[in-house]
């Protein structure tokens, strides 16, 4: 099964890290680093109500074939004010297009959430404000993983490779 780990941070820190080392562990993945990428604001055209795609032309026609022919999600994102990065955002309303088909019904995902406050907190926010994005486009969300830290390398200093080793395992069960 393709695994596609989406890094929905604007800096190499500590969403990447958590979300490379995962990487490393499944072989059939794909690293997407959306700061890489050129993906403009969804215009709220509806456009895409009228065909499947985007009137909006950037790097999103690339990633949206990545997204549909992959078998499982692994979204990360930093915690911005209890929401995910207006980067992460932007992807998920450039998702609009597969709405209507229910394209994406039914596909796994899984979240890995990094932020400067406590762990459930951000769990909790990031967990309620993706509600739309996971019902709208009927995935299956499996689960949802945490981490503490603010600075960029904080992750890599703290040990907590026990943490990401359970989400890989949880990952190739799901693989599996």
């Amino acid at each position: 099964m393709k695994v596609l780990l989406i890094n929905g941070s604007p800096r190499k820190g500590n969403t990447e890290f958590v979300l490379q080392k995962i990487k490393d562990k499944l072989e059939d993945s794909e690293l997407l680093l959306l700061r890489e990428k050129n993906i403009g604001h969804c215009e709220g055209c509806l456009y895409c109500h009228e065909k499947v795609e985007c009137a909006v032309k950037d790097d999103m026609e690339e990633i949206r074939d990545k997204v549909l022919n992959s078998d499982v999600l692994v979204i990360g994102a930093p915690n911005y004010f209890d929401n995910v990065s207006g980067l992460l955002k932007d992807f998920i309303d450039r998702l609009h297009p597969f709405y209507k088909l229910e394209s994406l019904k039914g596909k796994k995902v899984f979240f890995v959430f990094v932020g400067g406050g406590e762990k459930e907190g951000t769990k909790e926010y990031l967990t309620k404000s993706n509600y739309g994005f996971i019902k709208h486009l009927k995935l299956n969300l499996i689960d949802t993983f945490c981490f503490k830290a603010l600075e960029a390398n904080d992750l890599k200093n703290l040990g907590v490779e026990n943490e990401i080793e359970n989400i890989i395992n949880e990952i190739k069960e799901v693989v599996e």
